[in-house]
């Protein structure tokens, strides 16, 4: 009786391991079909190609399963038979490797359980014999002795049973709700895919609609503005000679409008020039009395300088400036060289000037610096130059 109950025991554990191998599997192929849903794999046609090219294409792949075959790997075999049949699901050659494949793995199946026979029967013969060696009645008390011992064992046997169904009774729970879960994600993820489907399809419905509007409208746009064409070529043509000498009268009105006030814009910068050029003689006789030792030409070029450095202050010269500035140019009769010069040097002058003025109480404001930076874009100042200055200044405020 213990035989029969350690061959039972023994095929019931490797049941329970062919189970769990086939409970693996069932696992490793649902998480196959997740990644394939998730990628939209599922929902996706399969590519359009050539009758020529699908069935080179199914020939590669069951070349593929034959190699496969060959070397008894079954699964791999089986995938590529598989990935032939998806492409053209009535193909007899896929089919027929794929009866040869599932033929070969019940062959497998079936010689594996004889082995696990015939190991098990084999596994038996050694132990009856000694049963046919204690033919010889042993002395009452060796079978004392003995008693207890197999009754020992018995209930160690009983445990390990035990323990090992509830062992496989809470890997079959387990495993029940891993499958169950993610058949759940399945179901969830394919629910997720069909509402984004019909999402995109509505989406494409209502972009068609607007755009057959569109077109509408705008066809019955062109056809309105060509009925206006046709009716305008119809009409007669005086009034259309009418309409021409219309707007011939209102560009001559408009452009006469123009002139008078181009004539008066010119007039009002004539009187403007000359009240300047005024003012600028009656400074030019002032210096010229309060200094009668300097030459008229000196004390214009002291006064240009002047004129310049109050220009440069916010770092560009207007138009008025700059024509006030000509007119005692050519009033002192100074040349385009001289006048070049003295707007450079002027100009790093007011710059000097303006760093000077920054530094004076020995800290430089974040708005200092920012209108510090404005001004030398403005002058064209170079950062060396800046930074020369500033060194300068700053030792001298030291001392």
């Amino acid at each position: 009786m213990r035989i029969i109950g350690n061959i039972f025991h023994r095929t019931k554990f490797f049941d329970v391991c062919e189970k769990r191998e086939k409970l693996a599997d069932i696992i490793v192929d649902i998480k196959t079909l997740l990644g394939y849903i998730e990628h939209g794999k599922e929902l996706l046609p399969m590519p359009v190609v050539d009758r020529e090219s699908q069935k080179k294409l199914i020939g590669e792949l069951l070349k593929n399963a034959d190699k496969h075959i060959k070397a008894s790997e079954w699964k791999k075999a089986l995938a590529e038979v598989d990935k032939a049949l998806a492409i053209e699901p009535n193909n007899m050659y896929a089919m027929a490797y794929k009866d040869r494949i599932n033929a070969s793995i019940a062959e497998e199946k079936k010689k594996a359980e004889e082995e696990k026979v015939k190991k098990l029967s084999d596994e038996k013969k050694p132990a009856e014999t000694p049963k046919e060696e204690k033919k010889v009645e042993p002395q009452k008390e060796e079978k004392k002795t003995e008693l207890p011992k197999e009754e020992k064992k018995e209930e160690k046997k009983s445990e390990l049973v035990k323990q090992e169904a509830k062992a496989v009774a809470n890997a079959k729970e387990d495993s029940t709700a891993k499958i169950e879960s993610l058949r759940q994600e399945f179901a969830a993820m394919q629910a997720k895919l069909q509402r984004e489907v019909a999402q995109l399809t509505l989406q494409v419905k209502e972009a068609q609609a607007m755009k057959e509007a569109v077109e509408k409208k705008l066809s019955g746009q062109i056809a309105a503005l060509q009925q206006e064409l046709t009716l305008a070529k119809q009409q007669s043509g005086a009034s259309a000679n009418k309409e021409i000498e219309t707007l011939k009268k209102e560009i001559e009105t408009l452009k006469d409008k123009h002139q008078r006030e181009l004539e008066r814009a010119r007039e009002v910068a004539k009187a403007e020039g000359i009240a300047q050029v005024a003012a600028l003689q009656k400074e030019l006789e002032a210096s010229q009395q309060a200094a009668s030792d300097s030459s008229l030409k000196q004390q214009g070029e002291t006064i240009l300088r002047t004129m310049f450095q109050k220009a440069w202050m916010d770092g560009s010269i207007s138009n008025e400036e700059r024509a006030m500035l000509m007119v005692l140019k050519n009033a002192i009769e100074m040349t385009d060289e001289k006048f070049s010069e003295i707007e450079k040097v002027t100009k790093n002058e007011a710059y000097e000037g303006a760093l000077r003025a920054v530094w004076s109480d020995g800290v430089v404001t974040p708005d200092e610096s920012d209108f510090l930076q404005s001004l030398r874009e403005k002058l064209g100042i170079p950062a060396e130059e800046h930074f020369k200055l500033e060194s300068l200044i700053r030792k001298e405020l030291k001392k």
